[in-house]
């Protein structure tokens, strides 16, 4: 019995034949480096700091911009090495190398609804139509309690942001009320 290791190689693919394209990975990859790009260009953007520290606005973004582009460019050799995610034992029998678009777009949906909705509607309506479609997009059947589950976080988030912190967000058709 031989215990030299052996260098990690591609995995197979379904039924042991040949490995799918890594489409999933180079998307993944390429998201994480257009949005550490995104956070470099704005934190290098903001004004300069007139602090003693020197410490200035731009500092984290920058941080964060550097270190998002240099893990993109880590997972981007992984990736070109043939080195892929591979199911945890906790995803049980869901097949993850199927994409549900169903629950991806409506995620989405819910994503750009909370956008484009929360200045005119107001955080707690917005956040709560889009937990509920997120909660039923994952599995959630209990509409009623999705429901009351969504409306209370959202009320909770709401009055800790604005009665405790003093954070003002959007009260839209509610103002007044809220």
């Amino acid at each position: 019995m031989s215990t030299t290791p052996t260098a990690p190689g591609p995995a197979p693919g379904p039924a042991g034949g040949k490995q799918r394209p890594a489409f999933g990975e180079w998307a993944v990859t390429a998201g994480l480096l257009t949005v550490g790009i995104i956070t470099l260009l704005d934190g290098l953007g903001q004004a300069e700091s007139t602090s003693a520290s020197g410490v200035g606005a731009g500092f984290m973004p920058t941080v964060v911009g550097v270190l998002l582009i240099s893990l993109s460019l880590a997972l981007g050799v992984q990736v070109a090495r043939g080195r892929r995610g591979e199911a945890d034992a906790g995803e049980g029998d869901i097949d993850v190398r199927r994409t549900r678009w169903v629950p991806f777009a409506v995620c989405t949906g819910a994503a750009l609804l909370f956008i484009a909705g929360v200045d005119t509607l107001g955080y707690v309506i917005v956040s709560t139509v889009a937990f509920w479609l997120t909660a039923w997009a994952f599995g959630a059947r209990d509409h009623l309690r999705s429901a009351a589950i969504a409306t209370v976080f959202s009320l909770a988030v709401y009055l800790v942001f604005t009665r405790a912190l003093g954070i003002s967000l959007a009260a839209g058709v509610l103002e007044g009320v809220l």
